[in-house]
């Protein structure tokens, strides 16, 4: 009965033995199978995450380019605008220029006229300054030699060929506004006695009516006649109302009417 029993224990334990031997060796065996499944999943993992990666950088370079294409688009509109805007100048300057063209063959046309017109005016200014002077000549002698040295001026200025006939026009009718300007008014001025020219008179012209001159003591008042061409002598009564005419007329009291004295003839 021992020896069945030690027999039994021994072989119990070679069944415990073998039963764990085949266990390691399935063990071993499991881990031999998965080291090869367990790299395959971390290579697995790894172009997984290379994916991804790429995936990103794909998606980012794909922004990139959208963001390029819509500031290309964007700037390719601004181009086509300023082609518009320099197809509108042009267009805008095509017609100015055939305005100035219409403008310069009107001119053209004018110039042709303008030196039979000039040739017309010359003369005419030439007469219209002769005609100046012979009614200063034969006018009151007052501020002759103003008068007289104004229009050697613009006799001066019609012999410029450097001045434009426009500008000798102008001096020529400014010439005769003054003369007309003389007959209005009343007005005062010291000159040369017209018998005595070393003594300093006051004259006083009332427009081209009258022109008197009168002494600086008041002893003398005389009125130019036109008919003789000489002075006659007035009154020395005349001498508070000349007093007051000179007065008004360099502006030393206020404007009030005043009588001027004129020849009988």
């Amino acid at each position: 009965m021992e020896q069945n029993k030690l027999k039994l224990t021994w072989k119990e334990t070679m069944s415990n033995f073998s039963i764990a031997k085949r266990l390691l060796l399935a063990g071993v065996t499991a881990v031999a199978f998965a080291t090869p499944a367990y790299a395959q999943l971390d290579s697995a993992m790894s172009a997984a995450k290379a994916s991804t990666a790429a995936s990103a950088a794909s998606q980012e370079r794909v922004a990139q380019l959208d963001d390029e294409a819509d500031q290309m688009i964007r700037e390719f509109r601004a181009v086509l605008q300023q082609k518009d805007n320099i197809a509108l100048f042009v267009d805008q300057q095509d017609i100015y220029l055939q305005s100035q063209k219409s403008e310069i063959e009107s001119l053209n046309k004018q110039l042709g006229t303008v030196e039979s017109i000039k040739q017309g005016m010359v003369p005419m200014m030439l007469k219209m300054t002769a005609a100046i002077e012979d009614s200063i000549k034969a006018d009151v002698p007052f501020l002759m030699d103003e008068r007289l040295a104004r229009v050697e001026r613009v006799k001066e200025i019609l012999a410029d060929p450097d001045v434009s006939p426009a500008e000798q026009y102008r001096q020529v009718l400014n010439s005769f506004k003054v003369e007309v300007s003389y007959g209005q008014g009343l007005d005062s001025y010291e000159g040369a006695h017209p018998t005595k020219p070393g003594n300093v008179v006051n004259f006083i012209r009332f427009g081209r009516v009258a022109l008197v001159y009168m002494t600086k003591d008041e002893s003398e008042i005389a009125l130019y006649n036109m008919g003789t061409k000489s002075w006659d002598q007035l009154d020395g009564g005349r001498a508070l109302e000349m007093r007051q005419a000179i007065r008004i007329a360099k502006g030393e009291a206020a404007p009030a009417m005043v009588m001027a004295p004129v020849v009988a003839n």
